[in-house]
């Protein structure tokens, strides 16, 4: 093992974290796997973490930061064509990332520690796509019929919820159904 500095080793662990959330989700991420797959003994991750919760929250909210920074749409889409991707890519390299987002929204029931995280994963969706809707109100993109901010919530709700109808595999929800309904409302918040 070669001798890393302390923030170097953390940020070590924070990646194999993140490699196993990715990979096998939240409930695959013990200390001894998280260990494991860093290279790591036990007590180097509990040395640079407080809990296992704080290392599973963090992780989770690096990779969604990950996500929402992608670049899924080339610069020279169009506003609209922009927000659709911040709202629903067809992109299936990002699956890993929405099965996590998915357990995240189940686990915050009941777990304090991953429900601050997936809150505020939330409203750093909200804040990318409010940013979207006022930079193409900006530019004559977008006709706004309230607040960048109450349209920003609506579209997430249905997003959300088309989600959950997509994940029970209804035969009236798929891809083509779920980017039609998406659009639809996207024409009647923003023409």
């Amino acid at each position: 093992m070669s001798y890393l500095s302390k923030d170097e080793r953390r940020e070590e662990i924070m990646q194999a974290a993140m490699r196993v959330a990715l990979s096998e989700g939240f409930t695959a991420m013990t200390v001894r796997r998280i260990a494991t797959e860093a290279k790591v003994a036990t007590g180097q991750v509990h040395h640079h973490f407080a809990s296992a919760g704080e290392l599973k929250s963090q992780a989770f909210i690096r990779l969604i930061r990950d996500l929402l920074d992608a670049e899924v749409v080339a610069a020279n889409a169009s506003w609209r064509e922009k927000l659709h991707a911040m709202l629903g890519s067809d992109d299936r390299s990002f699956e890993p990332y929405i099965r996590l987002w998915r357990e995240a929204q189940l686990l915050a029931a009941r777990d304090a520690e991953i429900k601050g995280a997936y809150v505020l994963t939330m409203e750093m969706w909200h804040q990318e796509t409010v940013a979207i809707i006022r930079a193409g109100e900006q530019q004559n993109a977008f006709n706004l019929k309230d607040t960048p901010e109450n349209i920003a919530w609506r579209l997430i709700g249905l997003v959300c919820g088309l989600d959950g109808l997509y994940v029970l595999s209804m035969p009236e929800m798929d891809d083509a159904a779920f980017n039609r309904h998406l659009e639809t409302l996207i024409t009647l918040e923003l023409g």
